[in-house]
């Protein structure tokens, strides 16, 4: 999660116009741009303040940073801003070279303004090349940073309001300089350098009772719990899952942990964890340095104790989309792990399964802590300070505490920083355990829809909000 930057003034578009954005206020709280993350600072878990943060590093050569994939939060976060259309839009019209031939096809591709199904076998119907879809007035709303059509594709689906999308392939920004518009309908088609319009997949439903809970059978027991920041949109995302016993809320025992003791749901009220949820922004992807709130987390995860009466324990992040029972099915293939790693790049936060006795290490590890409020060795053995919590907890266990063994799991979760490039469409297989991030419910569910492969339900009770 990170901070919103919002421009004290309004944006220059390509054209030189000044675009208002769907009567947003003029206060710098809710200008709508936003450069490297989408989430307002207090709906951020681990936020940081403005002057805390560092300026983003260039992106690298072939990979986006963290922050820019951040705009997948998108795929949820500020859904449902709505920009009042008052005319054509206009957008910069790339000049792409003439004469193409004799080119190879890696220069071809970089010359174009985008190859549907050159990276992987796309999931939109069939986009309009250097087109755009001009409508005047309605419903409205633009993204900063997406760096692909089949992307914005994927976000237009997740809306319902979004029947069209139009996709820029450089609207001058800094870093990523894509930008992805969602319409409420097609318009009229405009040939326009640079631009890929199209519109998203039929929607899918999601019927009652489609969502599966872990089998829970002996040796695959499930402890998961996420952190909430409270008063965000993490609440309602929890409140949803557990009305619908997805995520979590499908584990054998469910648990939420905060800094204020809140009732989620009817008997869900939060643990509270001894921290003020907020931190700075650093390392060489610019992600949150949130190490020393989760050793609070975890602190009170051993203190409450529940986790010892299940083989598993799960920190997932409330919006990453994920299947326990598929995770119980996974976990039965690595009886005896100490925990699972689940990307090839080390693990990453939004889902971390370990099983009970690593937990139990790392309590005694506590306990050797003068006060017992963080792990001695861990701490005293590591300079982590541009670490995010789960390379710390990563090391902590690997490298300073000896758990082993570790096996690689890349079925544990798909998302863009672990070569899932595809992660927002949300069906890479029936064992496919998380997707992340999905940051309002109806991208969550939307996200879940497709991860099932169900139909259009016609007449059947589906999972509202």
């Amino acid at each position: 999660a990170a901070a919103l930057r919002a421009l004290p003034s309004p944006p220059v578009w390509p054209d030189g116009d000044h675009r208002a954005r769907g009567g947003m206020a003029s206060s710098k709280e809710t200008a709508l741009r936003v450069l490297y993350a989408p989430i307002p600072e207090e709906h951020s878990s681990a936020a940081a303040s403005e002057s805390d943060e560092p300026p983003p590093p260039a992106p690298r050569p072939g990979r986006l940073p963290r922050r820019f994939v951040a705009v997948a939060l998108l795929v949820a976060a500020v859904v449902g801003t709505v920009l009042a259309m008052s005319g054509p839009r206009g957008n910069r019209a790339l000049k792409l070279p003439a004469g193409a031939a004799g080119r190879n096809s890696l220069e071809e591709k970089d010359d174009a303004t985008w190859i549907q199904g050159a990276d992987f076998p796309s999931q939109a119907p069939k986009m309009d090349i250097d087109t755009e879809y001009q409508v005047n007035g309605g419903w409205g709303t633009n993204y900063d940073h997406i760096p692909s059509p089949e992307m914005c594709a994927a976000m237009c689906q997740g809306v319902e309001k979004c029947q069209a999308y139009t996709w820029v392939k450089d609207a001058g920004l800094p870093g990523c300089p894509s930008q992805c518009w969602l319409k409420d309908s097609v318009g009229v088609k405009h040939p326009k350098k640079g631009l890929v319009s199209g519109v998203p997949p039929p929607r899918k439903q999601l019927a009652a009772g489609v969502v599966k809970s872990s089998a829970g059978t002996a040796g695959n027991t499930l402890y998961c719990f996420s952190l909430m920041v409270p008063g965000s949109y993490e609440e309602g995302l929890l409140q949803w899952q557990h009305d619908h016993k997805a995520g979590i809320f499908g584990c054998d025992k469910a648990a939420v942990y905060s800094n204020k003791a809140i009732t989620v749901a009817p008997g869900i009220v939060s643990e509270v964890v001894n921290s003020t949820l907020k931190c700075s922004y650093g390392g060489d992807s610019q992600s949150a340095l949130n190490a020393w709130i989760f050793i609070a987390v975890w602190q009170t995860v051993i203190e409450v104790g529940d986790y010892k009466l299940f083989s598993w324990v799960v920190k997932a992040d409330p919006d990453a989309v994920f299947f326990p029972d598929r995770l119980s099915m996974l976990v039965s293939q690595h009886a005896g792990a100490g925990y699972i790693n689940n990307c090839k790049y080390g693990m990453h936060g939004p889902i971390e399964v370990f099983s009970s006795h690593a937990i139990d290490t790392l309590g005694q590890d506590y306990k050797a802590s003068w006060d017992g409020k963080a792990p001695k060795q861990c701490v005293s053995g590591q300079h982590f300070g541009q670490w995010g919590e789960d390379m710390f907890m990563d090391q902590c266990l690997h490298k300073i505490l000896k758990v082993s063994p570790r096996p690689l799991d890349e079925k544990m979760m798909c998302e863009s920083h672990c070569d899932c490039p595809a992660w927002y469409w949300c069906n890479e297989g029936p064992d496919m355990v998380s997707y992340h991030p999905f940051k309002t419910v109806e991208a969550y569910k939307n996200c879940m829809a497709n991860a099932l492969g169900v139909p259009a339900v016609v007449g059947a009770a589906s999972l509202k909000k």
